[in-house]
């Protein structure tokens, strides 16, 4: 059964590239990001020669360059040098050892390059090993840490659920679904007094891989629900490390005869990563659904309501099986725009909004003297990419020691002390009611690529509060907000300085 899986793949996989592009060989654009994102190698065409040496290519992901290495006998578990075979990278430098052992050989990969598609020329450098059997004849991904310009290891997704389950492969081949908790409402109403009303939902498991998803009705132009476009969804919806590809499941209830139809694609590679199985598979089946009626109330109405007493299995019929790239399921899916780390690092700025100035004194914000007043603004990192990401409430706590006179530490708001991205974790402002400059130091972290091991930044700010402001006074206290509640602007930060130590408080 394995070998006509197999083969089934190998021949869908020009019908459905023909229809659906296969993704590029890597998706990530720009070799700044890459080298950030996926700093790592494949070794591939390894070659075992009697005498004990071992040659091999490896494709820098970043570059897509490949050079060729070869490596002399050496005593079993001891580590030797590989020597550059033909052309060395023309970008940078690679060095690479082997270490032989009885069932196993380790490699071993270091390279140096270079990246200048973000302007100026930053200079990269990283490490990695892996370890393949010996009749191993797939090519070996090695996930590379980065030890320069940051020392991080950037995280991977998880991957689709269940992908590297044993036996998603084989259990594959007679797909099949359990299909759960199913309910459904037919109230017909009568138009006058009460408006038709259908409802659908059930848990589909997919034995294969252990992955479930929840189907319920999508909307309609009249705002009923439509039992012909299920929206299903499963862990996918609240994980952020899926990467690349992504479980998809469409369905159907067909009410008049209780007919629910499924269409679903997931993901196999228990078997070899490097050839990751794209599988679809389709079915239906009539529900055995056990169903009770009720008059409804002010109407000659039926309502009907149904659910199942158990599962029920449904069997599906196999579609296309495509091998994808290697390795591929566990890749990062492409940024649609800077997170926290590039930001920072290529086009630092912070964007304000929500600023206002309570002053005790009456002084309507437009004063010298700031003894009186109280300002508070939010805060968020001005990256492209933020995922959910909302600004942070600033207001103004005690002088901060030491920076100069007007200068206030900022008491940073609710969930503050989280964590969380995009915000500082510690400033100081300055604002001059006269010229509505406000100047800030702040210190922040970024995590987007590597949780445990932060990158801690730190710069300066200086901008104008550019909108008119507002003031409102009662009871001997004015508050002066901008005129458009909903003004934001973006500030440059300059001199920022980065490093993977956190600054001490106050310093």
């Amino acid at each position: 059964m394995a070998a006509r899986l197999f083969f089934v793949a190998a021949s869908a996989a020009a019908l459905v590239s023909a229809q659906f592009p296969a993704p590029p060989s890597n998706p990530i654009q720009g070799c700044t990001t890459r080298s950030f994102m996926i700093p790592s190698w494949l070794v591939q065409d390894v070659k075992r020669s009697a005498d004990g040496s071992v040659s091999f290519d490896v494709l820098s992901r970043v570059s897509n360059d490949t050079t060729s290495l070869a490596c002399p006998a050496s005593k079993a578990g001891s580590w030797t040098a590989c020597s550059i075979q033909g052309t060395a990278p023309s970008n940078g430098t690679l060095t690479a050892s082997v270490q032989v052992a009885e069932n196993s050989t380790t490699f071993l990969v270091n390279q140096t390059w270079t990246c200048n598609d973000r302007g100026p020329v930053m200079t990269f450098s990283a490490m990695g090993n892996s370890s393949a059997a010996l009749n191993f004849t797939s090519p070996v991904l090695i996930k590379g840490s980065l030890t320069s310009p940051v020392a991080i290891t950037p995280q991977y997704p998880e991957g689709p659920e269940g992908h590297d389950l044993a036996g998603c492969t084989a259990r594959s081949q007679k797909p099949s679904w359990v299909l759960s908790t199913i309910h459904f409402t037919d109230e017909p109403g009568d138009g006058v007094t009460s408006t038709p009303f259908q409802n659908f939902n059930l848990i589909v498991t997919n034995p294969a891989n252990g992955y479930q998803a929840s189907c319920m009705p999508g909307g309609s132009l009249g705002g009923t629900p439509d039992l012909s476009q299920l929206v299903c969804a499963g862990s996918e919806f609240q994980s952020s490390l899926t990467g690349r590809h992504t479980i998809t499941t469409q369905a159907s209830f067909d009410p008049a005869t209780m007919t629910f139809s499924l269409n679903q694609t997931w993901f196999c590679d228990d078997t070899d990563a490097s050839k990751p199985l794209q599988i679809n598979a389709a079915g239906s089946t009539v529900l055995p659904l056990n169903c009770t009626t009720e008059p409804a109330a002010g109407t000659n109405q039926t309502n009907r309501y149904c659910s199942s007493t158990g599962d029920v299995d449904l069997e599906g019929k196999l579609g296309t099986v495509v091998t994808l790239q290697a390795y591929s399921l566990t890749d990062p899916v492409a940024p649609f725009g800077d997170g926290c780390t590039l930001t920072s690092i290529f086009n630092p700025a912070w964007e304000f909004s929500a600023f206002e100035v309570d002053d005790n004194d009456n002084g309507s914000g437009g004063s010298n003297d700031t003894s009186s007043a109280s300002v508070s603004f939010d805060i968020i990192l001005a990256a492209q990419n933020r995922g959910f990401q909302f600004p942070i409430a600033i207001t103004q706590g005690n002088a901060a020691a030491g920076a100069g006179a007007g200068w206030y530490e900022c008491a940073i708001g609710p969930d503050g002390g989280d964590d969380l991205p995009l915000w500082p974790y510690q400033c100081v402002f300055r604002y001059t009611p006269a010229t509505k400059e406000l100047q800030l130091r702040a210190d922040w972290a970024c995590r987007d690529l590597d949780l445990a091991h932060p990158i801690y930044f730190r710069g300066v700010t200086t901008t104008t509060v550019n909108s008119t402001l507002t003031c409102e006074t009662a009871g001997g206290q004015s508050q002066c907000t901008t005129a458009d509640p909903a003004f934001t602007w973006d500030a440059k930060i300059s001199n920022v300085t980065w490093g993977m130590t956190a600054a001490a408080p106050g310093d």
